[in-house]
C-alpha cells in the first residue's frame, strides 16, 4: 500500500516493528499484531521493551540526530558524508534529513500504538491500574524525549508567546484504515504547544522509579531521575531558570561524577553519572553507516574530524585533552575519542555532569550575578579533569564572563554528544565566517535555515503543513 502521507506511515502502529534486540537481555515477542500484543500481560511487558528499540531507530537517537546536532555547529569541520545537512543548505528532499524526520515519528507513533494498546488493556483487565501508569510513564518519557530532539531540529529556537511553528504534535496512532485518507490533515503545532507537550510527557515519569532493577540499572531505561533531568534541560531551552533550578535540584545529590569523562563511554552501564542512554551492542548497532563510533573514529570511518579551535579551549593538564580526544599523525587532524567501542557504543542522551551545568547556568541567567554557586558547580564538573584548576569570583569581570566560561565548560565536557548547535542557537549565537571553507559566510543569529526543512514528501501530500522559512 502507498502511504498518502509519509509522516503518518511513520506512525502506523503494527508492533511487527520491534524487531529482535538485546538491549536489556530479556526476551520479547516479535511480530505479534496488536491485538494479540495487549491482551497478555506478559506481552505487554515484552512490547515496552520494545519501545527501546524503537529509540534505537538508526536514523535518529541511535546515534544519527546526536551527529547532526554536533555537526551544525563550531567544534567539528561539516562532514561531507551528511551532504548539506551541516552546511545549512539541505532541500526538502534531502535524503538525510528525511530519514531522521521518519526515525523520530516512527519511534513516536511506536509510544502512541503503545498508550492506546495499554489503555484498552487496563480497561479490560488486562492489566492493572498501577502497571498502566507505570507502562504509560515510561512511553510518554519516550515520547517526550523524541519530540525534544524533533522540535528543536525542525523548529525555530524558543522564544516566548512567539507565533513560530514547531512540529506536527501526534499524539494518536492511525491504521491502515486512516492514514492514508484525504480527511487526516496533520498541520504543525506552535513552538508553545511543542514545549507543553514535551514537558507533559517528561514530567509524566516522574512517577518512575529512581532506580530500576534490569541489567543496567536504569541507565538505559527510563526512571524518575532521567525525567527530572531532561526537565532541567527544557526548562533551560524555554529560558524558565527557576524551573530548570528546581528540576535539576531534584537530581543532584542523586548521582556521581564517574572516575573521568571518557567512563561514561567506555562503560556506560556502570557509570554512576550515566543517567539516560541509549544502549546498543554489535548486534544491534546500526553498523557502519550509522554508529557514532563509527563516523567519529579515527581509525573507522572517520567522516567527522574536530575543528582544531576546539581543541584550543583545554589546556594541556585537562585530562579530557587525551581522553576525548585524538590526534592521527596518519590524517594530520584531531579526532572525538568517545567512541573506541564502535559499533558496541550507547548514545548518548543525559549524564549527571550535564545537569550541574544546566544549574549552574540557570543560576547566573536567573541572578544575573556572578554566583557562588553556578561558579561551585563549575569547579564540580573542571575539576574532575583538572583538579588544580580553581575557578573564583575574581576570574569574572561580570556576569556576562562567568556565563561565556559555563557555555565553554559545556563544550568541553558535553562535546559530540548532542548539544554543539542547539547550545549555540539558544543563547542567540549564529556560525562564524570560514567554518566550511575559507570563503563561507557567517550565519548571524537568528537565521531562517537553523530550522531543518520539513521533507517535500509531507509537504507535497498535506496541505495543512506549511514550510519553514527559506525552502
Amino acid at each position: 500500500m502507498k502511504a498518502k502521507y509519509k509522516i503518518l506511515g511513520s506512525v502506523l502502529t503494527a508492533f511487527t516493528l520491534f524487531t529482535a534486540c538485546n538491549v536489556l537481555d530479556q526476551q520479547y515477542y516479535m511480530g505479534d499484531s496488536s491485538d494479540q500484543i495487549f491482551v497478555n500481560a506478559d506481552k505487554i511487558a515484552a512490547a515496552s521493551v520494545g519501545l527501546y528499540d524503537a529509540l534505537q531507530n538508526a536514523e535518529f537517537l541511535g546515534g544519527r540526530a546526536q551527529i547532526y546536532v554536533d555537526a551544525r555547529g563550531i567544534d567539528v569541520n561539516p562532514p561531507t558524508f551528511f551532504g548539506n545537512l551541516s552546511i545549512f543548505s539541505p532541500t526538502s528532499s534531502d535524503g538525510t534529513v528525511t530519514n531522521a524526520w521518519q526515525g523520530a515519528y516512527r519511534t513516536i507513533g511506536a509510544c502512541n500504538r503503545f498508550l492506546e494498546g495499554i489503555e484498552k488493556a487496563k480497561t479490560d483487565g488486562v492489566i492493572t491500574e498501577d502497571a498502566y501508569k507505570n507502562y504509560a510513564a515510561e512511553a510518554k518519557f519516550i515520547r517526550g524525549v523524541v519530540y525534544f530532539y524533533t522540535l528543536n531540529f525542525w523548529g525555530q529556537i524558543y522564544v516566548k508567546d512567539s507565533e513560530n511553528l514547531g512540529v506536527p504534535l501526534i499524539l494518536v496512532s492511525y491504521d491502515g484504515g486512516t492514514a492514508f485518507t484525504e480527511a487526516v490533515k496533520v498541520a504543525r503545532s506552535p513552538i508553545d504547544a511543542c514545549y507543553q507537550q514535551i514537558i507533559s510527557d517528561l514530567k509524566a515519569g516522574e512517577i518512575l522509579p529512581e532506580k530500576r532493577d534490569d541489567v543496567y540499572g536504569g541507565r538505559a531505561t527510563a526512571t524518575s531521575g532521567a525525567a527530572k533531568a531532561m526537565l532541567s534541560r527544557v526548562y533551560l531551552y524555554k529560558n524558565m531558570n527557576d524551573s530548570a533550578i528546581f528540576y535539576a535540584n531534584q537530581v543532584i545529590g542523586k548521582y556521581t561524577l564517574a572516575k573521568s569523562t571518557y567512563s561514561n563511554f567506555g562503560a556506560p552501564e556502570t557509570s554512576p553519572e550515566v543517567i539516560f542512554f541509549v544502549a546498543m551492542n554489535a548486534s544491534d548497532n546500526p553498523n557502519t553507516n550509522n554508529s557514532l563510533g563509527q563516523h567519529y573514529g579515527s581509525g573507522a570511518r572517520a567522516d567527522i574530524n574536530v575543528n582544531p579551535s576546539f581543541v584550543t579551549l583545554f589546556s594541556d593538564s585537562d585530562a579530557r585533552k587525551t581522553e576525548t580526544l585524538e590526534y592521527s599523525t596518519a590524517k594530520k587532524g584531531w579526532y572525538c575519542y568517545k567512541y573506541r567501542l564502535l559499533t558496541k557504543n550507547w548514545a548518548p542522551i543525559i549524564r549527571y555532569a550535564e545537569v550541574l551545568l544546566n544549574k549552574a547556568e540557570a543560576l547566573v541567567k536567573s541572578t544575573k550575578t556572578v554566583n557562588s554557586d553556578a561558579i561551585a558547580l563549575l569547579n564540580q564538573v573542571h575539576q574532575r579533569s583538572e583538579p588544580n584548576k580553581v575557578y573564583s569570583e575574581s576570574d569574572f569581570a561580570d556576569t556576562g564572563a562567568l556565563l561565556q566560561e559555563i557555555l565553554n565548560e559545556r563544550r568541553r565536557e558535553l562535546a559530540f554528544e548532542g548539544h554543539g548547535s542547539f547550545d549555540l542557537f539558544r543563547n542567540g549565537k549564529g556560525i562564524p565566517a570560514g567554518r566550511a571553507a575559507a570563503t563561507a559566510p557567517e550565519i548571524t543569529f537568528p537565521d531562517n535555515f537553523f530550522a531543518l526543512p520539513i521533507p517535500s514528501y509531507d509537504m507535497e501530500k498535506d496541505e495543512a503543513l506549511v514550510q519553514n522559512k527559506g525552502y
